[in-house]
């Protein structure tokens, strides 16, 4: 199926669903990406010497406009980097598709739109009875992709959720502790504006399946999600995911509606979050920062460290 073409900017020759390079993450922190970091003007008090006049590094923040083949579904408001990784997460998470595989293929670009300068759109070709059902659950304009966008009454919270079954996978602490020095090592934006938060996606074997920055937690969660299958090799019952945020109800949805049986962040989680996961068997794990960290839900795939001989 052809998604229908657009007159206000010429879409990049179809990238599809092909593979994606796995992201560098060794060393220090990451290059910024390219387009990910503005300058602006700012004046700097409260030191011996005031500093008017200075050249600060800030974080790009651009619209978004997600598209269902060719009608405009909801829009975002992101670091204007893997904007098609985004895409792709953002329908795995927030069930406009079950699996990658339904999206057939996807086309970007971008306008200029007045006082405000460059908004982004990325358009994903998907079958009409998947563009239907998407249809009627609307997205209103969203600041990030937050699970819960366009929901218009209590009713319409999710109840329906399947708990994750079938999966042995366990890990230790070294691979959780892991896991976030790659996250943190790939925080190039962030060690040079402070303005962003962290996502990455791993095994207990140490592979690093992705991992994204973006100025809304959601969205950095997606972008790490369509890197991790656009790379090859995603199976999400046999993978962990590492948040730098706070884990609220509407990330434990996205982790829910992908099948991961473990969720980490350094931040903390609320009530409503933890009894949702232990609703689906989902193992949560809070304040993972070395050497120690917080299980919340379903320790039995965490593995608790020996304790040294006296």
């Amino acid at each position: 199926m052809a998604c229908p073409t657009h007159p206000e900017t010429t879409p990049p020759t179809g990238p599809g669903l092909q593979h994606s390079p796995p992201p560098d993450i060794h060393g220090p922190a990451a290059q910024p990406p390219a387009g990910s970091l503005c300058q602006v003007q700012a004046h700097r008090l409260g030191e011996p010497e005031e500093a008017p006049g200075l050249a600060e590094t800030v974080v790009c923040e651009s619209p978004v406009e997600l598209r269902l083949n060719g009608r405009s579904h909801t829009i975002l408001m992101a670091t204007p980097v893997l904007l098609e990784e985004l895409a792709l997460g953002y329908c795995l998470s927030e069930g406009v598709v079950e699996q990658a595989g339904q999206v057939e293929g996807m086309t970007a670009g971008q306008v200029e739109l007045p006082a405000i300068g460059p908004a982004h759109w990325v358009d994903l070709c998907l079958s009409p009875e998947l563009a239907r059902r998407a249809k009627l659950r609307r997205m209103a304009p969203a600041a990030t992709s937050c699970a819960l966008c366009g929901l218009e009454s209590f009713r319409d919270l999710p109840g329906q959720l399947t708990p994750v079954t079938g999966s042995g996978l366990t890990v230790d602490l070294d691979c959780l502790f892991g896991l976030l020095g790659a996250m943190e090592a790939a925080q190039g934006i962030f060690s040079r504006t402070g303005g962003t938060h962290a996502a990455a996606l791993g095994t207990p074997q140490g592979r690093i399946m992705g991992v994204a920055e973006d100025i809304g937690r959601h969205n950095a969660l997606d972008k790490a999600l369509g890197l991790a299958l656009r790379g090859g090799g995603f199976d999400p019952g046999q993978c962990l995911a590492m948040l730098s945020g706070r884990l609220s109800y509407e990330m434990a949805l996205k982790v829910a509606r992908v099948g991961i049986p473990l969720v980490a962040s350094v931040s903390a989680p609320t009530a409503l979050c933890v009894a949702l996961l232990e609703r689906l068997n989902i193992t949560l794990v809070a304040f993972c920062r070395p050497p120690r960290a917080t299980v919340y839900t379903h320790p039995r795939r965490v593995a608790r460290p020996s304790r040294p001989q006296s």
